[in-house]
């Protein structure tokens, strides 16, 4: 799902000043896609958390719900989903700097900032083009994310009881 959000997100950039013309069709588009990878990504999240918390029990910040629920609540949805993910990445077994995970965060925030301040010049941000390419960014961290975590725990899961030995902390 996220890489159909990309790709949509490149056919309206590319299509620039006559992306005006389709705006009514792409934004209610755009909308669904963006909500669906959303979805997708909190179910993956939930999940991951899930296996991390049988790979690490007691060693994580945010209970299993926040998994999903820190994606809800106002203002916290800022640093909580960020949070858990570094979580279950360490409790994957991954150690080392979380550099993918910092990037993927820090760039979605960033895009948020630039698509508040853009809506003063567009009639919807995401005809901008740093809106575009801070979310193929901010997209293909997330996937690259998805992969490490998804990874890591299909490797401790297939190695069995013996890789289950608790992560230590970053």
């Amino acid at each position: 799902m996220i890489w159909i959000e990309l790709l949509a997100q490149a056919v309206l950039v590319a299509t620039g000043e006559g992306a005006a013309e389709t705006f009514p069709q792409a934004v209610p588009a755009m909308t669904l896609l963006s909500a669906v990878s959303l979805v997708a990504v909190i179910c993956w999240l939930r999940r991951c958390r899930l296996n991390a918390e049988a790979f690490a029990p007691g060693t994580h910040r945010y209970s299993p719900g926040f998994a999903i629920g820190g994606w809800l609540i106002p203002v916290a949805m800022l640093w909580i989903p960020r949070r858990v993910t570094l979580d279950v990445r360490r409790a994957s077994g991954l150690a080392g700097r979380a550099w993918l995970v910092e990037g993927w965060w820090w760039t979605r925030l960033v895009k948020v900032v630039v698509a508040l301040l853009a809506t003063r010049s567009l009639p919807n941000p995401m005809f901008s083009p740093y809106v575009a390419v801070l979310t193929a960014a901010s997209g293909v961290m997330l996937l690259l994310v998805i992969r490490e975590i998804t990874a890591a725990q299909t490797d401790r899961i297939t190695a069995g009881p013996a890789a289950a030995a608790p992560a230590t902390a970053i």
